[in-house]
């Protein structure tokens, strides 16, 4: 009697264990998975390497609307493609978002001040303060078919502003998507009178 008790309690888990693991397939062929940065690269000659990130744009949530200030938390996906193998993993995303600091707003408050020198100044404001911090934090790693590695000691945790440089060109894609699926368009378009 324990056995069929113990062997049904075994059954009914695993049965209606929640699985969130994700494969490449899903991520290149479902809607709410959107891709917004590509990139390839070498380290020698002989291999490429490519980097692409995916946005599940079902999983966007407003934490803050306080304009000009907003706060979105998102999860996306970063696709490793190495020479050597490949992984998913996932992270999850909050950005705050200081539109007084996006492009539109910039321009605009140059061109009130001083036509004639403002792009100079406009590229020199947007260098020194892009607007959006982010907090970014790994949360599992994938195989290419789905399953799940537990690496949990090598996973980021960071939080600081970005820059629109190379550097965090990524993450500002991201964090624009992530803006875009919110408020329906980009982040430098917003403009703050």
């Amino acid at each position: 009697m324990f056995r069929k008790c113990l062997f049904a309690g075994v059954l009914l888990a695993t049965f209606t264990m929640q699985t969130s693991a994700i494969s490449i397939n899903e991520l290149n062929g479902s809607p709410q998975f959107k891709n917004v940065y590509q990139k390839t690269y070498s380290f020698d000659n002989a291999s490429s390497n490519r980097i692409v990130h995916f946005l599940n744009t079902y999983s966007i949530e407003g934490l803050e609307y306080a304009a000009p200030h907003y706060k979105l938390k998102g999860t996306f996906y970063s696709v490793d493609e190495r020479a050597r193998g490949w992984a998913i993993t996932e992270y999850e995303l909050t950005a705050t978002y200081d539109t007084n600091y996006s492009l539109g707003s910039l321009i605009h408050a140059k061109e009130s001040v001083k036509p004639s020198s403002a792009m100079y100044s406009v590229i020199k404001a947007a260098e020194a303060e892009s607007g959006i911090q982010v907090e970014l934090q790994g949360v599992k790693r994938y195989t290419w078919e789905g399953a799940v590695v537990n690496n949990p000691g090598q996973f980021v945790h960071q939080s600081r502003p970005l820059e629109r440089s190379r550097f965090d060109q990524d993450l500002f894609a991201v964090a624009d998507a992530m803006f875009v699926v919110a408020y329906q368009q980009h982040f430098d378009d917003i403009v703050v009178k």
